[in-house]
């Protein structure tokens, strides 16, 4: 069970709100199993139906955060009007290459958290992807 901060589930509602009417997406970083900062990523698609992590700015950020002993905590992204489950194209792109769901997934182990704009207050849930495409929630604690 992810133990989240209120102020990191803050952070990614205001950046899905922020970038309406697009989809926003970002990393996690932790630190010993407990998220401690929220990096926004721009989303090259610039799309309110699917998201492209900028490939420039992951990079720098899997830099940074191997440099300062940093976990990735979680992937994050927003769904503008529908639920806060992983879809089958957000399944497909947690692979590589995109869709080889036969084997593990790029980031194993990571969380990948979505955050619903479709309801007031949004819906924040956390997920595990994992070999097969299967979709594993995770209930969030709040902390």
């Amino acid at each position: 069970m992810p133990r989240i901060p209120q102020s990191i589930i803050d952070e990614m509602v205001a950046h899905a709100r922020e970038d309406l009417p697009d989809e926003c997406c970002g990393m996690v970083h932790g630190r010993d199993g407990v998220p401690v900062q929220v990096h926004r990523v721009k989303n090259d698609a610039a799309s309110p139906y699917r998201y492209e992590m900028n490939p420039l700015q992951m990079m720098r950020l899997e830099r940074q955060r191997d440099d300062q002993g940093a976990t990735l905590f979680a992937i994050y992204h927003s769904h503008v009007g529908s639920a806060a489950r992983p879809s089958p194209t957000d399944v497909r792109m947690a692979f590589f290459p995109p869709g080889e769901i036969e084997q593990e997934p790029m980031f194993p182990g990571t969380f990948y958290i979505l955050v619903s704009l479709a309801q007031e207050p949004p819906d924040v849930r956390a997920y595990h992807i994992r070999r097969g495409g299967v979709i594993e929630e995770e209930p969030i604690e709040v902390v």
